[in-house]
Formats: C-alpha cells, sequence, structure tokens
C-alpha cells in the first residue's frame, strides 16, 4: 500500500528549495522607513458661502508615513496613514461640527500616480446628519487628473459651488 505522506516528501523538498533560494531576493530589498508627526492649525474650508462667510476649519492629525524601497534602494511607494479630527465653525455665529477623516494616500513614486482611499472629509451637524461626506477611492495621475473615482466626494472639487456645500454653510447660520 502507497503511503500519502512519501508522495508529499519530494513536493516539499522543492518548496523549501525555493524558499531558500527566495530568500536572498526578499532580504535584497531595504527595510521600510517609517515617520511620524503631530500636527494641529487651522484653514478656511472650502470657500465663502453663500451669504460671504468663510468657515473656518480647526484641526489635529497625525500621520504615520512609510516609504518602500526596491532592491537598488531607490523609494518605490510611500503609504501616508492620515488621522485627524477637526472643527468647523462658522466665525459669525460660532456655530460648529465636528469632521473627522481617517484615510490612506499611497503615493507609486514610479508611475507618478496617487491614490487615496477611506474617510477623507466628513462634517455632522446635530439635526441635520451628515451634510458634507468625502469618501471612497480617487485616483490621480501624475499630473493629478482623477483617473478614477468611487464614493461621495464632496469636497473634492472645491471650485466648483455644490449644494451640499451650501447646506452645510446654512447649517451653521
Amino acid at each position: 500500500m502507497p503511503r500519502p505522506h512519501l508522495r508529499l516528501l519530494p513536493a516539499s523538498l522543492v518548496a523549501a528549495a525555493f524558499a531558500v533560494l527566495a530568500l536572498p531576493l526578499l532580504a535584497a530589498a531595504a527595510p521600510p522607513v517609517i515617520q511620524t508627526f503631530h500636527d494641529e492649525g487651522s484653514f478656511a474650508f472650502a470657500g465663502p458661502c453663500p451669504n460671504g462667510v468663510t468657515l473656518v476649519a480647526t484641526f489635529t492629525e497625525d500621520v504615520r508615513v512609510t516609504t518602500f524601497f526596491d532592491e537598488a534602494g531607490d523609494p518605490v511607494r510611500e503609504q501616508i496613514k492620515v488621522d485627524f479630527v477637526g472643527v468647523v465653525t462658522n466665525p459669525a455665529t460660532g456655530e460648529s461640527a465636528e469632521n473627522p477623516s481617517h484615510h490612506t494616500i499611497i503615493v507609486d513614486l514610479v508611475e507618478g500616480t496617487v491614490t487615496e482611499v477611506g474617510l477623507v472629509f466628513k462634517a455632522t451637524v446635530p439635526g441635520e446628519g451628515a451634510v458634507i461626506l468625502d469618501l471612497g477611492r480617487v485616483v490621480f495621475d501624475a499630473a493629478g487628473d482623477v483617473i478614477f473615482e468611487a464614493g461621495p466626494h464632496d469636497v473634492l472639487n472645491t471650485d466648483v459651488p455644490h449644494a451640499v456645500r451650501a447646506n452645510f454653510c446654512a447649517a451653521l447660520t
């Protein structure tokens, strides 16, 4: 009667040989470099409201940048994890809304593309719900043009008047 475990022995030896041969290839690439930083500040939010008031966003963010290298030691990709907590305030009325952001940006240093994935911006006003929502996936080419977009992106193009943004402004007046 044949022994099944003996048939597996040659396959196991081949797999082990490939693993041993692959180790130098894996070891050749430099390990990723990780940098972290903390930032706080404020900025004008997405242009003026219809009534002329410019909302102000204050924020605290923690960022982790991981840079990956090829076998030659050249950087080939950066992965940026952003954890952002902010508040958007109408300086004329003092009314405000919190706006969290938790997303990852992947920069392909070889192809020049940038991919943004996750919750980029959300503002929720009590009694109104989410009045601005920017989440999903967006891919930009090397020129900065959008080549793929999935999900709602109310903040992606702030040069275009947007009804949701106007509603957000109205909710804070």
